[in-house]
């Protein structure tokens, strides 16, 4: 658990005060070339914390994030807004409106803002780390 906490403070991008700009990062993968990886959970979701506990703190989805993605953790119960699009709403609303109300989800959206791949449940080390260099090749095409 030690791990994925430094991993996360290592990857994760521009949160302000609890808010997340999506937008901006969106201007930031452009600059960059990576994708935006937006992993929503919910507070005391065993699945949630199941994910964060193995999946996240291994080396090499640790590595594989930094190298290609920027990271935004989104707990859907925090204070704080998501600016997505121009708009602003609660982290709750941006997962209904975004139609990702289940927890865990991993949305990956490309340098230009769109969604190309979501991953809904939970994913163990292995099948995390396809779903990221499938995301990362750019072949969003992982069974």
């Amino acid at each position: 658990m030690k791990n994925y906490l430094l991993g996360l403070l290592i990857v994760v991008s521009i949160t302000f005060a609890n808010d997340i700009d999506l937008d901006t990062l969106t201007l930031q993968a452009k600059k960059s070339n990576k994708h935006i990886f937006v992993y929503l959970h919910i507070t005391g979701c065993d699945f949630c914390m199941r994910m964060e506990e193995f999946a996240f703190d291994d080396d090499d989805i640790i590595s594989a994030i930094k190298k290609d993605f920027i990271f935004v953790d989104i707990n859907v119960k925090d204070k704080g807004v998501v600016k997505y699009d121009n708009t602003k709403m609660s982290k709750l609303q941006f997962a209904k409106e975004s139609g990702y109300p289940m927890y865990p989800t991993c949305l990956f959206f490309d340098k230009n803002g769109e969604l190309v791949y979501d991953a809904v449940g939970y994913k163990d080390e292995n099948k995390l780390l396809k779903i990221l260099n499938s995301v990362s090749s750019k072949s969003y095409d992982v069974e």
